[in-house]
């Protein structure tokens, strides 16, 4: 009986003692809910900078993105027409050329369709540099130094045509090659376009190219095999606006 009241004592005191702990803790925390209030506003309103300022920057990411993307859409169109526009097929054959020269009243004819020296072309290529992928701005280049090859061998054929028949016979084989070439390029380049406006992954077949050693940065013969191109380093060819029947090759 004595054990049982102890215990009841015992238990009482513990009741007691809780009762007052608990007391201290609803005090403290009266005391702190400001406090903790506080501190619950502050963090709550850094979460909300914190998003606000991701989402901030997310949006802007987008919205340069898709600027980003206009403007390499309009380049590659831009390109795309540069190609038909400067399509060596659209232009005289070395006879054609040679009326034509006979005609003109200055010895000076325009080769290529489009002015490659003016301020308009230069703008162009500059978007070129700025906004194509490297795969594009590669297989562009290209395409200009197949171009350049072109020029030179129409001149070519020009200068001789009348006056050497075997050496004409030549530049006109090696002429036949250049259309092909040309073309070639404008294929690869225009296939590469269009995967990268369809957002699919494209690489450029592997390029062995040939061109005349007496006129820098032109391509005569180009060739695409199997594998994967891994030097995009742009080819700047040449360019040859105007046509002398004077020049020597």
């Amino acid at each position: 009986m004595r054990f049982n009241d102890r215990r009841a004592r015992v238990t009482s005191w513990q009741i007691h003692a809780a009762m007052k702990d608990r007391g201290t803790m609803v005090d403290f925390l009266s005391d702190a809910l400001p406090y903790i209030s506080q501190a619950a506003t502050l963090a709550i309103a850094a979460a909300a900078v914190i998003f606000s300022h991701r989402a901030s920057k997310d949006v802007s990411q987008r919205e340069l993105t898709m600027k980003m993307w206009e403007k390499r859409t309009d380049t590659y169109t831009e390109i795309l027409r540069a190609t038909q526009d400067l399509d060596p097929t659209r232009r005289p054959t070395p006879e054609g050329f040679v009326t034509q020269s006979d005609d003109a009243s200055s010895g000076d004819m325009q080769l290529l369709a489009r002015d490659l020296e003016s301020e308009e072309w230069k703008e162009f290529t500059a978007r070129v540099d700025s906004f194509a992928s490297d795969e594009v701005r590669y297989l562009f280049y290209l395409w200009l130094a197949s171009l350049s090859g072109w020029s030179w061998l129409i001149m070519k054929c020009v200068i001789h045509y009348g006056k050497d028949p075997v050496k004409y016979s030549e530049a006109d084989a090696e002429l036949q090659c250049s259309y092909k070439a040309t073309h070639s390029v404008c294929l690869e380049l225009t296939a590469q376009v269009r995967a990268e406006l369809a957002f699919k992954q494209r690489n450029v077949r592997k390029v062995s190219l040939t061109g005349p050693d007496q006129y820098f940065g032109a391509v005569t013969n180009v060739e695409f095999t199997r594998g994967k191109q891994t030097d995009l380093e742009p080819l700047h060819a040449a360019r040859l606006s105007m046509l002398r029947r004077g020049a020597e090759t």
